[in-house]
């Protein structure tokens, strides 16, 4: 029996089933584009095998931290919020995880209120996000750390292949502190930025859930009552809606733009910056920061028109029909449903159209490979040949400074006036003679 031949866009392409399954499971699709896209550009693009070692570290703790800390934290944050927030009403529903949208209609059918639910949602997702920003934040001191014991040194310069060369960019002068002192230094930041990241989360835990229990038994309670009537209706509502949007831990993993900026991209950006041993290391990672944070959370406005008219194209002509069938709507409409499509949504809406799905599956793997994989490791690798080129010029230049002849001040020479003669020595009156303003290369 000849062997079944796999076609494109039946959702048998490797390629497609690969794809679909990462995107069935977050978090596994961001690892995957994390250590594809990020950590290993960074680690063969280094200049020195020091380095090299240097930046695996930090880039591996990084996906250690983003895959461990989710499967780990939330159930660990989890279960204290359900002691301490007592919605025995709401224990059933499972307030504290998955989509909140699934919980409202249980939470109307018993004609309970959801503000204490989503207090108690921010609870445990607060308790989550303050721990796994401060560990992001504390990577950097920790490489340092393990750096500094295996190399025996303090200096970045050297690392990157100027040895002999400070930070700078002259010949090593003596450190201001001691090699144990520097790695004390950099053990007990990084424990003080997990010490103050553990002391948000629990107060966070412990305030949220608090709230959360007491706005669950307000009736009759005065504090809680207008607290209550301030966060369900008006303005006061729309703000607490979208602050709940905003930060609602879904699942496991850290949802949104601004959550994801703010206890994911920012700690771990800063931290690098915090943790620079040099003013060279400094300025590479601020650059390399600011890159990064544009392509990781900006970049999309850019790319977004690119795929929209590629979904224009593809609607034009017989496709318009099927999509109309399958999504409603206008062009514009379906224009814009093409664009949010699951690789679920392709193979089972379209499932009865093959030349249709086909397309959308080739554009869906093309924005898969060109968003995520492409643009991040064409603009990482560009700016670590322009750190390296900026870097190496910075050392140079200085250097060269360093070493310019430089004309030292011309000193005035002590003379007694005992052995000058008489009609010679300064207090008789005569004409001073033209060594006494002093010599030419002296000394």
């Amino acid at each position: 029996m000849p062997p079944r031949q796999v076609q494109f866009g039946t959702g048998e392409a490797l390629l497609t089933q690969a794809l679909s399954q990462l995107e069935k499971r977050p978090l596994a699709e961001l690892l995957l584009k994390d250590v594809a896209a990020f950590n290993i550009p960074k680690i063969a693009l280094s200049r020195t095998w020091k380095e090299r070692w240097d930046t695996a570290t930090l880039e591996l703790s990084n996906s250690g931290i983003t895959l461990l800390s989710s499967l780990v934290l939330p159930p660990l944050v989890r279960y204290p919020v359900s002691k301490l927030a007592d919605l025995s009403e709401y224990k059933t529903m499972q307030y504290l995880g998955g989509e909140f949208k699934t919980v409202l209609p249980k939470l109307a059918e018993k004609n309970l209120k959801p503000l204490p639910a989503q207090m108690a949602r921010m609870s445990a997702s607060f308790g989550f996000f303050f721990p796994f920003a401060a560990a992001f934040w504390a990577a950097p001191f920790a490489r340092n750390w393990l750096t500094m014991k295996r190399t025996h040194s303090t200096n970045f310069e050297s690392m990157i292949g100027f040895e002999g060369i400070g930070p700078d960019g002259v010949k090593v002068n003596r450190p201001k502190r001691t090699l144990d002192e520097e790695m004390a230094y950099q053990r007990n930041t990084a424990l003080k930025i997990l010490g103050a990241g553990a002391g948000l989360g629990v107060a966070s835990l412990a305030g949220f859930g608090l709230m959360a229990k007491h706005l669950g038994k307000s009736i009759g309670k005065n504090l809680e009552s207008k607290l209550l009537k301030q966060l369900s209706t008006g303005q006061g509502e729309k703000a607490f809606q979208q602050f709940f949007k905003a930060f609602d831990l879904k699942g496991n993993q850290v949802n949104g733009r601004t959550a994801t900026l703010m206890f994911w991209g920012l700690p771990a950006y800063l931290g690098w910056v915090h943790g620079a041993r040099s003013g060279n290391e400094r300025r590479e990672r601020v650059v390399q920061s600011a890159n990064a944070i544009f392509w990781f959370f900006f970049a999309s406005r850019l790319t977004t028109p690119l795929w929209r008219k590629g979904y224009q194209q593809l609607i034009q002509g017989n496709a318009l029909n099927t999509c109309k069938k399958v999504l409603g709507g206008d062009t514009k409409t379906i224009n814009a449903k093409l664009l949010d499509l699951s690789y679920e949504d392709i193979l089972t809406k379209f499932k009865h159209d093959t030349p249709v799905r086909k397309k959308l599956l080739g554009l869906k793997n093309a924005k898969f490979a060109l968003n995520d994989l492409g643009i991040p490791i064409s603009t990482l690798s560009a700016v670590q040949f322009f750190n390296f080129n900026l870097t190496e010029k910075k050392i140079k230049n200085t250097q060269s400074q360093s070493k310019a002849p430089q004309l030292a001040p011309t000193p005035t020479p002590v003379v007694s006036p005992l052995a000058l003669p008489v009609a010679s020595q300064p207090f008789a009156g005569g004409p001073q003679p033209a060594a006494w303003g002093g010599y030419s290369n002296w000394g």
